[in-house]
């Protein structure tokens, strides 16, 4: 007599969707911050600029994190307000809360959160990436967005 084994597989299958790969910190202020690795939006000969979205739970906050690595240019922090033109007719400008310069895989990079406000969600809620402008230490520098157009409409639509 033949014996005929079946093996039933039962998988749990939770969808999972790539662009909403958000990490979570608890920060030693007891914040809870929920935040996407930056992802690159210019490249330019001298800098690339990638930028992410940052929410801190306990505040209800939401920030933009801009990062700019440089290439030729030499390192310097960045100041003033950030300006974002979506594909819409109206541009933004978000205040920053905080610039540093600091050293990642050997190599030097400012990063800089800006306050999004509930207007400026809207928008970037709504409308792809036209173009940002940036200051670094008073010099203004920015481009068109060439890549990753609607990374804060896809980061935003998942972490609120």
């Amino acid at each position: 007599m033949k014996k005929i084994f079946l093996f039933i597989v039962i998988l749990n299958i939770t969808p999972s969707n790539g662009q909403c790969a958000f990490k979570t910190t608890i920060r030693p202020d007891g914040n809870e911050i929920k935040y996407f690795n930056p992802k690159p939006v210019i490249r330019q000969s001298d800098y690339e600029v990638g930028i992410s979205i940052y929410k801190n739970i306990t505040s209800d906050q939401l920030m933009l994190n801009v990062s700019v690595l440089f290439k030729s240019l030499s390192p310097k922090k960045l100041t003033d307000n950030l300006i974002i033109q979506s594909t819409n007719k109206k541009g933004i400008s978000l205040k920053p809360l905080m610039s540093e310069l600091i050293k990642m895989n050997g190599r030097e990079l400012a990063m800089g959160l800006y306050e999004i406000e509930k207007a400026d969600y809207e928008e970037l809620k709504n409308y792809p990436l036209k173009s940002i402008y940036f200051y670094l230490e008073g010099s203004l520098k920015g481009s068109t967005v060439t890549e990753n157009v609607s990374i804060l409409q896809n980061e935003l639509s998942c972490i609120n």
